[in-house]
């Protein structure tokens, strides 16, 4: 059977175009397997470490509670030092008015160191420590004096310890103080200290 010409080249012109077409068709998107390919970070959707600045402050607010206490133990030093010089002072038979003035120390001392006790004290800390070892030195060197010796020698100390006492409840007692009852209370203690230096020096005066 002969093939008619124009039927070839019908065939011819449907394979062309169809070769055409499929050169035409887009490329399927291609997916990207590099195991290597940089991955993007999840967000740190934690919140923010706030644990620290609140331990901070929690030890810097017991630190300061602490330096209050040491402080009151001071004071209750002071205080316990100037009762039992007063005691001794009467024991050795001071008379007049360094007697009077012996009996004021043990009286409104004792009075003191029941208000301080009332704020909590701490009398193991460090520094109530030292304050009672420099008084046990001082009362033993009061004591080793005989009995002509001793009035003179009892005002001349309570000069001196009064003075003393000044200056530590200006530069460390007051300033550690962090309540107001405490501050209140150290204050008030500052004058009656500055009222017992003077009547001592009126003492000493009256004695020369």
């Amino acid at each position: 059977m002969k093939t008619h010409p124009l039927s070839v080249l019908a065939i011819a012109c449907a394979v062309t175009l169809a070769i055409t077409s499929c050169r035409n068709e887009p490329d399927a998107p291609t997916v990207d397997n590099d195991p290597t390919a940089e991955v993007a970070a999840p967000m740190d959707t934690t919140a923010a470490d706030t644990t620290k600045p609140m331990q901070d402050t929690m030890a810097s607010a017991t630190k300061t509670g602490a330096s209050e206490s040491a402080s009151l133990g001071v004071l209750n030093a002071i205080n316990d030092h100037e009762i039992a010089t007063g005691k001794q002072a009467l024991a050795k038979g001071v008379t007049g008015d360094v007697a009077k003035y012996a009996q004021m120390m043990i009286d409104e001392h004792t009075k003191n160191r029941t208000e301080t006790n009332a704020l909590g004290p701490d009398a193991n800390a460090s520094d109530a420590q030292a304050q009672r070892q420099t008084s046990e030195q001082e009362l033993a060197t009061l004591d080793s004096k005989n009995a002509s010796d001793y009035a003179s020698a009892y005002v001349a100390a309570m000069v001196k310890g009064h003075a003393d006492a000044l200056q530590v409840l200006d530069t460390k007692l007051i300033p550690s103080a962090t309540r107001p009852e405490v501050k209140s209370h150290l204050t008030a203690t500052r004058g009656h200290v500055a009222e017992h230096l003077e009547k001592a020096k009126e003492l000493e005066t009256a004695a020369r």
